[in-house]
């Protein structure tokens, strides 16, 4: 599948079959696409806490999260949380860009999975403070998101998304951009 192809076919599954695991090759694979996206002086802040194929970890992941999602993640063979370092490596100062870094991150994870036939969903309803306990996150790290990933159960539900002239403007905030005919 091409990335195009990936992109399209993504969407966030809440049903996942726990029959069948993610082999290890499988999430080094993902891994390895997800820690090539680009980063502020390629400082690449991002950190996983993995929960795998329903081991310890990945109940105390289970932990974190609201009612609601522990419901329907429990099913899903990997659960993490990504966590950001704050600060660049290099100099003791705040990197600006350590969100956006973790967000191209878990953005490109996602493309390679929806690629292989796996979904998978981002948490913003997890407890960043239990996290922090639970893993002993240090200072100087921020607990972004949880999220889930599996081979689905369920049909895709692909969700409307807006028109690019809703949000990208030419000029002036607000001012949507005018494509000129070829």
């Amino acid at each position: 599948m091409d990335v195009r192809d990936a992109i399209l076919n993504r969407w966030s599954a809440k049903k996942y079959d726990r029959n069948r695991p993610l082999s290890p090759d499988v999430v080094r694979l993902l891994l390895d696409s997800a820690r090539r996206a680009p980063s502020s002086y390629n400082d690449q802040p991002w950190h996983l806490i993995l929960g795998l194929n329903f081991d310890e970890t990945h109940s105390r992941i289970l932990e974190t999260l609201s009612q609601y999602n522990r419901g329907w993640a429990k099913d899903a063979p990997m659960l993490a949380i990504l966590v950001a370092r704050v600060k660049y490596t290099f100099e003791d100062r705040i990197n600006p860009a350590h969100q956006l870094d973790c967000g191209t991150f878990w953005g490109f994870l996602n493309v390679q999975a929806s690629g292989m036939g796996i979904m998978c969903r981002g948490m913003g309803g997890f407890s960043p403070s239990l996290a922090r306990e639970i893993f002993e996150i240090p200072e100087g790290y921020e607990p972004l998101m949880a999220f889930a990933c599996g081979y689905p159960l369920e049909d895709p539900n692909q969700k409307p998304r807006r028109k690019i002239e809703e949000f990208v403007f030419a000029g002036r905030f607000g001012n949507p951009i005018v494509w000129e005919e070829e």
